[in-house]
């Protein structure tokens, strides 16, 4: 299982943002900041698609109001939160959810669904929160799950696969070309690893996962 991710406010520093346009897949949105997660999420998941797992034409269709490659069996999905846009690949079913740990009435939230949690802090409600999210976001029962602590984010994942997350989990950074480039011509670029970057290829970080605070699944069932 892989993730990559993009930082919108790093990336787009070098990318011509109208251009963005050719990812819209013919919707419309309240707020550009909602354009641009939607662009930099399909962009995101066909670059990867095309150049990390060999996927010839990856056209996205709606299955089950879930996108999937159209042509292809491997398996995504897609989350943001404010400036991080992420995606979860897997040969089998996945869901992932990513939120900003921003104050909020936590007692209150947890009392409308239902659950009686004493003192919630921020921390507990967004592992609480991004399990459910990536829960509904696999549409089954999952297998595995993990649930992570990036900086000021809440990542889970949840899988259909029975093969551990954490231990195969890798994380990347997609970041932008010094050079300004149009995104309807990054999906042809070769991504090259951060020590071996030049001005006209993304760049791929690695992430090293055993630096994140990783915790157990709650696991809590919403009535």
């Amino acid at each position: 299982m892989e993730i990559f991710y993009i930082d919108s406010d790093t990336f787009l520093n070098n990318i011509n943002i109208s251009s963005l346009d050719n990812f819209l897949e013919e919707k419309s949105f309240k707020s550009d900041k909602q354009k641009i997660q939607f662009c930099l999420g399909r962009f995101l998941v066909k670059y990867i698609g095309v150049l990390k797992y060999g996927v010839e034409n990856p056209e996205i269709e709606i299955l089950d109001k879930k996108p999937a490659f159209k042509y292809s069996d491997i398996k995504f999905s897609i989350s943001h939160s404010g400036n991080i846009i992420l995606a979860a690949f897997d040969t089998e079913p996945v869901g992932v959810d990513i939120e900003f740990m921003k104050p909020r009435k936590f007692d209150e939230i947890f009392k409308y669904y239902k659950l009686k949690i004493e003192n919630p802090d921020a921390e507990y409600f967004y592992r609480f929160w991004t399990e459910y999210e990536a829960g509904i976001k696999l549409q089954m029962p999952p297998k595995t799950s993990a649930v992570f602590r990036m900086n000021n984010f809440m990542l889970a994942v949840k899988s259909y696969s029975s093969l551990g997350i954490k231990s195969r989990l890798k994380i990347y950074e997609l970041k932008s070309p010094v050079v300004r480039t149009n995104p309807s011509e990054l999906i042809s670029l070769k991504p090259v690893s951060a020590n071996n970057k030049n001005e006209n290829t993304l760049v791929i970080q690695d992430i090293n996962t055993a630096s994140l605070t990783s915790f157990s699944p709650l696991n809590l069932k919403i009535e």
